[in-house]
């Protein structure tokens, strides 16, 4: 669901009241008493999997998101994320990383270069952050990469136990991983798009080379 409560939104991915995607700075809210809001990520599907098909469970699923931000040359107010999430017994960090570097080699057809660098998520514990080099400006710097050679690619690490628990899940006997990245950064990267407003303006001559 685009339009989502707070339980799955924030509630059930260990996001605490405190959290400053709460705000509404950082979220649409629809009502004053910040009951729904306009889901901003695809991981308000993690519980609602695990509640519908149980465990162990395996699943990618792409979606539509919606943040209240500044609008540049690689952000933007309404965008489309993937995800996905592996929850089984005994998964670790090597999975994750593993899965994610096949995913990005099929992608872009080559041996990608990716970075690691230590990340936070409320609903990942321990969390990560993956870049990969710019293939638009070659890492010379660019709008895209904000001039630093490396576009940021992903967030990921292994499903903290408080989501399992809240699924409904013991977290001694259940671990997972799981990952997201904006759908249309990925194109940006693939089809050298140096950005990302490109998407939704309505240009013919734009959109019309995908079809």
């Amino acid at each position: 669901p685009e339009l989502e409560s707070k339980f799955f939104n924030f509630d059930a991915l260990n996001i605490p009241p405190s959290h400053p995607a709460r705000e509404a700075q950082d979220t649409f809210y629809i009502d004053d008493d910040k009951d729904w809001c306009m889901r901003s990520h695809v991981s308000n599907m993690q519980s609602r999997l695990m509640e519908k098909y149980g465990l162990p469970l395996k699943a990618a699923y792409p979606g539509r998101c919606f943040r209240n931000e500044a609008v540049d040359a690689s952000h933007d107010h309404t965008f489309d994320q993937f995800e996905a999430i592996v929850v089984d017994k005994g998964i670790n960090i090597g999975h994750c990383v593993g899965v994610i570097e096949e995913l990005l080699n099929g992608l872009y057809e080559q041996e990608v270069e990716v970075r690691v660098r230590p990340g936070y998520f409320p609903f990942t514990e321990p969390s990560f952050e993956m870049d990969i080099s710019c293939v638009i400006c070659e890492t010379e710097g660019c709008s895209v990469c904000e001039n630093t050679g490396w576009v940021e690619m992903l967030g990921a690490g292994l499903v903290h136990p408080n989501v399992i628990e809240k699924a409904g899940y013991d977290s001694e006997k259940w671990s997972g991983l799981a990952f997201g990245m904006g759908l249309t950064r990925l194109a940006m990267i693939k089809y050298g798009i140096e950005d990302i407003r490109h998407f939704h303006s309505g240009n013919l001559s734009f959109l019309s080379q995908f079809q």
